[in-house]
């Protein structure tokens, strides 16, 4: 897109024209978005297409969504809460919302999330539930669902999002995208609302592996960085394998044997030992979540019930417990890189399961096994990379046989980011289940389906 409005081929106009008509022909299926900026956008692309391509521009004219977390100048942030209403981003915009502009991007809406942040399913929302391009009764995954589900169906190829737990790589996986959680830390948290400073981490979702190193060109700024040929990656087995439907592990065999035509030696890795990461990212997060939003609970019913409870858990903690929950937090890095010894990175699923149906709280995921995605299960492979402060990337791997996408994460070492950008970026030009596919046009209104009913 931005190299054909440079050569003149096209225009930022037409580009947030088409992306607009999708957002349209998309909005009653998905509820992606939360606000839309259809006169402004179209009035910065006017502007964009006067300017040329003078400077360095590489997103010129592209249209993008920005998740309702950041400020974006002239629309509220809520972080889809009722207790937020009418929030305004008092004129600016978040830094990497700024970044982005000075790139040449065009924002033309900001997306729905999990409240807050505050959850995995994209279900609990002020603005109503998300729903998955491929099948709308199954869930996008959070808290990145309306970005997961925008670039899903094709209404921009490129939108922000955070990560304090799996909220890119989740969505990403189940919606089929590519997304990234980089490093802690790498990029700027400003004008962005907190969830847990300490795990927070904002980043791209994108529809190719090419799309997010684009992503990462204009937003890091940072300048080149050398890249290290990734040489070895470990597949993490034991508890990952255990817990992953065979359909989801397939994509990760995949992955696994395409690796070696990239010339990466591949192994397999022992996955135990992390099973507790659930309790501890919990007293973690929720500690700081209430922290920042404690004083919401001074107001009951301002916040959805599953959001207050994670916010009582926070507000409820000993020191003590905190305390030690910290301390085993600490593990999580030397535990991935005491599995990285030899290797530049680990393989493993993004999420347990495929996009599970609405009001059906487990999935079989083995004999004698089921899922409760509902209390967590569908972030527990996501979570300990947060807690590790590493970079991880979700990458497409094919799809279910109820069509449904798969996705399986690459975890690096901190820092490494640009590292995995150029392995997803391998992976994608061997084609195969590595290329992003968009699910079909939504039907004409009246044979839309109804959209599926809220899990608490």
């Amino acid at each position: 897109m931005a190299a054909a409005v440079a050569a003149g081929e096209t225009s930022a106009v037409e580009l947030v024209r088409e992306a607009l008509a999708r957002l349209e022909a998309w909005q009653p299926v998905t509820n992606a978005f939360t606000s839309v900026r259809a006169e402004a956008a179209l009035a910065e692309a006017e502007g964009s297409g006067r300017s040329g391509a003078a400077g360095r521009r590489p997103l010129l004219g592209v249209p993008v969504a920005v998740k309702d977390l950041f400020d974006v100048a002239g629309l509220p942030t809520t972080g889809c809460s009722r207790a937020y209403e009418g929030r305004g981003a008092a004129g600016s915009d978040a830094e990497l919302v700024r970044r982005l502009r000075a790139a040449g991007a065009i924002v033309v809406g900001k997306t729905n999330q999990h409240e807050l942040a505050a959850g995995s399913s994209n279900l609990v929302s002020a603005c109503g539930p998300t729903r998955n391009p491929w099948d709308p009764a199954r869930i996008t995954g959070g808290s990145s669902g309306g970005s997961g589900a925008a670039v899903a169906a094709g209404v921009v190829p490129i939108a922000l999002g955070t990560d304090t737990g799996g909220s890119i790589r989740m969505p990403s996986s189940l919606c089929g995208c590519w997304g990234l959680k980089p490093t802690y830390g790498r990029l700027p948290r400003a004008g962005m609302m907190p969830l847990a400073p300490s795990l927070d981490c904002p980043g791209p979702m994108a529809a190719s592996a090419d799309d997010l190193a684009l992503w990462w060109e204009a937003c890091a700024a940072e300048g080149p960085v050398a890249v290290e040929p990734a040489r070895g990656a470990g597949v993490l087995g034991g508890w990952f394998r255990d817990w992953t439907h065979p359909e989801v592990w397939a994509g990760v065999e995949r992955v696994a044997e395409a690796l070696p035509e990239l010339g990466l030696a591949v192994r397999d890795v022992v996955g135990d030992g992390i099973e507790d990461v659930r309790e501890v990212w919990t007293d973690v997060a929720w500690a700081e979540f209430a922290g920042a939003h404690g004083h919401l609970l001074d107001t009951p019913g301002l916040v959805l019930p599953p959001t207050e409870r994670s916010l009582r858990h926070g507000a409820s903690l000993s020191p003590e417990r905190l305390e030690a929950s910290r301390r085993r937090a600490a593990g999580f890095e030397p535990w991935y890189l005491e599995r990285m010894e030899g290797l530049d990175l680990l393989v493993c699923p993004a999420t347990p399961i495929a996009a599970p149906v609405v009001g059906r709280q487990t999935v079989p995921v083995g004999e004698g096994r089921e899922l409760d995605w509902v209390r967590g299960g569908l972030a527990w492979f996501t979570e300990p990379v947060n807690l590790a402060g590493l970079p991880a990337l979700s990458v497409p791997s094919g799809r279910t046989p109820d069509g449904l996408p798969v996705g399986v994460q690459l975890v690096g070492r901190r820092g490494s980011d640009e590292m995995l950008l150029a392995v997803a970026a391998g992976l994608e030009a061997l084609d195969g289940p590595f290329r992003t596919e968009r699910p079909p046009l939504p039907p004409e209104e009246g044979g839309r389906p109804d959209p599926p009913a809220e899990t608490p």
